[in-house]
């Protein structure tokens, strides 16, 4: 018999999670919305929940993924080919390298959380297999 209103801590680890996934799915909307841009710090900021959370959460990682991808699409516009006529050759060029630099930016400083956050759960796995397994 549980007294005090507590839970069992399965129990409230399951409704801690859950409130987590509904704060990212309401962050998500809020964004869509809103029409800003998704990604995993936008995310992050909007819901109130940590990058690791994300990236462990198969179903809400796929859907930022996805949205992102989207509006990744729906931003590139096709290119169009300079007129030497109108002297913007280089003002045209110089825009589009901006442009690839900037995404390219994003996808590295992406890739890098990605990659700290498995490090961060290659860490804690680390430490649940010493916990489980004390040395002599």
């Amino acid at each position: 018999m549980l007294t005090g209103g507590s839970l069992p801590s399965g129990r409230a680890a399951q409704d801690k999670h859950q409130q987590a996934v509904q704060r990212a799915e309401a962050g998500i909307r809020r964004l869509i919305k809103e029409s800003e841009e998704i990604n995993f710090r936008t995310v992050v900021c909007a819901a109130g929940v940590s990058l690791d959370f994300l990236y462990a959460h198969t179903d809400l990682r796929k859907r930022i993924e996805t949205l992102r991808g989207q509006q990744w699409t729906e931003n590139q516009s096709p290119p169009q080919a300079p007129s030497a006529d109108d002297g913007t050759v280089i003002h045209s060029l110089t825009e589009a390298l901006r442009r690839e630099r900037t995404t390219h930016r994003e996808r590295v400083q992406e890739l890098e959380q990605r990659l700290a956050a498995a490090h961060g759960e290659i860490l804690r796995l680390q430490r649940v297999i010493q916990s489980h397994n004390p040395r002599p």
